[in-house]
């Protein structure tokens, strides 16, 4: 089978969750004998080096690695990465570039295609579906998130998420036209929910039902540490307890409850812990308010910094993660959570705010609510609440503390966690599950 991704994130120019599950995906289809085309964004990164820039409308490049091509097309100069922080009409003008431009590429070449897979959250999977209407390929829209859905309940966009009610309006018009895909793959229930309810805003969603399913996102098999090592690295709490939050340090992503929530814990606890702040920053002034946040902290809590500049290899990644003990989810929103299978691949016991993925992930449902959180057979969740600003980093501190003070039953929780992840979690079976879709398309 020849498969088309279109993704602005692809090694180099990967900043988030996104950029990892097109890399691994790509990296199953090849390992299943197919031929792949991955058609990207040009950054400062992928610039470096000569690429070979061959002319047109938009200049872009070429490279072939046998079985894998991967085109870049060079949209603007000077940018560190695909979601430039700036006026969101400048990102979203930067992003309809690609995507026009990579409507025609595709359109000039349709018979080179059996399958084109749109990934992203909202131009990519949304516009172009429509635009390419009518093509030789398939078209399969993958969501990892959807835009729109990251406001306040008065309309605001959280965090990073900036742009006007105008902006928030195109941008959804956008993520409707998922529908004229042929197929639309949602890493979770609760994004395939959201895109019902956008969808209905514009059309009858009873119409494209069947076009939506789910499909998540997951780890290496081989990154998973086996039972005994998860036993063997936690048998006994250690005199210091480290704690990680790992992940793109934005604001959408509530990395300040982090802090403020090992403050808490420190505070209610009678172990020494470290918290470790990894990731890609989004800006300086952000990471200045993190830094400030935690320069006043109790005695038996130290705050640390680990600040990337590229998505970390999996070596990396085991390196960074078995030196810890508990994750930290912090986000208000998550449609999914693929840092939490990681890191309990790794054998650290779970702590999530309770939003829409981990909700879903940890079976919430047949947990036990303790009022500032639910405690499940896989993880903790800690109450977001309606007032989180007040509430969520002293509940965050709460499911801390309990964790470290019932370290036995949290071990369990990571080896009920990762038989979860051997049997759907996956990227081995990931991928050949969207063969076997690519197939009934």
């Amino acid at each position: 089978m020849k498969i088309g991704i279109v993704s602005l994130q692809f090694e180099e120019t990967s900043t988030g969750g996104g950029g990892v599950h097109v890399e691994h995906i790509t990296e199953q289809f090849l390992s299943l004998g197919h031929e792949v085309t991955v058609i990207s964004i040009h950054t400062n990164k992928t610039l470096k080096e000569d690429p070979g820039l061959r002319q047109g409308d938009v200049p872009y490049s070429v490279t072939d690695r046998g079985k894998l091509k991967v085109v870049r097309f060079l949209i603007e100069k000077g940018i560190a990465h695909p979601y430039v922080h700036g006026p969101k009409e400048e990102e979203l003008d930067r992003i309809m570039k690609f995507a026009e431009a990579t409507i025609a590429w595709i359109k000039a070449r349709q018979e080179d295609l059996d399958v084109v897979t749109l990934q992203g959250h909202h131009i990519i999977p949304g516009y172009m579906a429509r635009e390419l209407k009518g093509i030789k390929p398939k078209r399969v829209s993958y969501l990892h998130a959807l835009e729109t859905t990251y406001v306040t309940q008065k309309g605001e966009f959280v965090g990073a998420y900036e742009g006007t009610k105008e902006v928030l309006a195109k941008i959804r018009e956008w993520e409707s036209m998922c529908r004229f895909a042929d197929l639309v793959i949602a890493n979770s229930p609760m994004v395939r929910d959201d895109l019902r309810k956008i969808v209905s805003e514009f059309d009858d969603p009873a119409k494209y039902e069947d076009r939506i399913v789910v499909l998540a996102s997951g780890c290496n098999e081989d990154f998973l540490m086996s039972d005994e090592e998860v036993e063997s690295k936690l048998t006994d709490r250690p005199q210091k307890v480290n704690l990680i939050t790992f992940c793109r340090v934005d604001p959408s992503k509530g990395v300040e409850y982090s802090v403020n929530g090992a403050k808490e814990a420190a505070k209610i606890s009678d172990a020494d812990l470290r918290l470790t702040i990894a990731g890609i920053p989004a800006s300086e002034e952000y990471i200045e308010k993190l830094r400030a946040l935690a320069g006043d902290v109790p005695e038996n809590l130290e705050v640390k910094f680990d600040l990337k500049n590229r998505i970390s290899t999996a070596d990396e990644k085991k390196k960074l993660l078995d030196g810890q003990h508990i994750y930290i989810l912090p986000t208000l929103k998550e449609p999914f959570g693929m840092s939490v299978i990681e890191a309990s691949a790794r054998g650290n016991m779970a702590v999530s705010a309770d939003t829409n993925g981990p909700l879903y992930m940890f079976e919430a449902e047949k947990g036990e609510d303790t009022g500032w959180g639910i405690i499940t057979d896989r993880g903790v969740l800690a109450k977001i609440t309606p007032n989180p600003e007040k509430n969520l980093a002293v509940n965050i501190g709460k499911a801390v503390a309990w964790t470290v003070a019932n370290w036995g039953a949290c071990r369990s929780h990571v080896l009920n966690f990762n038989a979860k992840i051997r049997n759907a979690w996956t990227w081995e079976g990931i991928g050949r599950h969207y063969i076997e879709l690519f197939k009934q398309v």
